[in-house]
Formats: C-alpha cells, sequence, structure tokens
C-alpha cells in the first residue's frame, strides 16, 4: 500500500482566487474525469498529508493540493465556487465546514476514487 506521501500530490496554483478560478477549475475537471473517477470531494486543510491519513485514506485513492494561499478566506471563496461548479458531482453535501483548518499556508484540495480500485 502506497503510503500518504505517495498519495497527496501537490500540483497547486496561488494568487488570488479571480484570477485563478479557471486554472484550478480545470485541474479539477483533469483529476475528476468520469470515465476515471467514481467519486471525489473538495475540501481545505493547511496540512495535506495528515488530513488524507487521518480522514480520506480509507475511502479515497489520492489527493490533489490544487491551490494554496495565506488567506483562509481566499481559499474559502474558491472552495465555495468549486463546489457550486460541481454540485452534481462532488461528494461535497456542503462547502467548508470540516473542523479545524490550523494556521497557514492553506491548501484547497479534492480527494478521489478511480473507477478500478
Amino acid at each position: 500500500m502506497k503510503t500518504a506521501e505517495e498519495r497527496v500530490i501537490y500540483n497547486y496554483c496561488t494568487g488570488k482566487p479571480s484570477a485563478v478560478v479557471s486554472d484550478v477549475l480545470r485541474s479539477i475537471s483533469a483529476y475528476t474525469r468520469e470515465d476515471r473517477v467514481r467519486f471525489f470531494k473538495i475540501g481545505i486543510t493547511n496540512d495535506p498529508d495528515r488530513r488524507f491519513q487521518e480522514a480520506y485514506s480509507r475511502h479515497y485513492d489520492k489527493m490533489f493540493a490544487v491551490y494554496q494561499s495565506t488567506s483562509i478566506d481566499s481559499v474559502s471563496r474558491l472552495e465555495d465556487e468549486l463546489v457550486e461548479h460541481n454540485r452534481d458531482l462532488a461528494d461535497n453535501i456542503v462547502a467548508g465546514g470540516g473542523g479545524s483548518i490550523g494556521s497557514p499556508p492553506y491548501y484547497l484540495y479534492v480527494v478521489v476514487k478511480y473507477n478500478d480500485r
């Protein structure tokens, strides 16, 4: 079995949400292609490796950190927009609310479960 470090991929954008939203949307779309992914979820953390290990490693195959910021407001705004954009596809019941976030930097992530696993 792969370790959390092998299952968490850091490939993120930085900048103002309005300037990067289209890039982040494209990244999420690429990581969550319907022909490869059974389900996915979008969230926020300040420690992707720990978050994946503690919350997702049993039910999801990979985590992709797609955005990073020192501003929780920026990450939260982007999360809201991306969850709303993927409302019919993502496992998110609501945007946000996953627990304590901690100190910066903050990451917006998508976790995926592949079809073949």
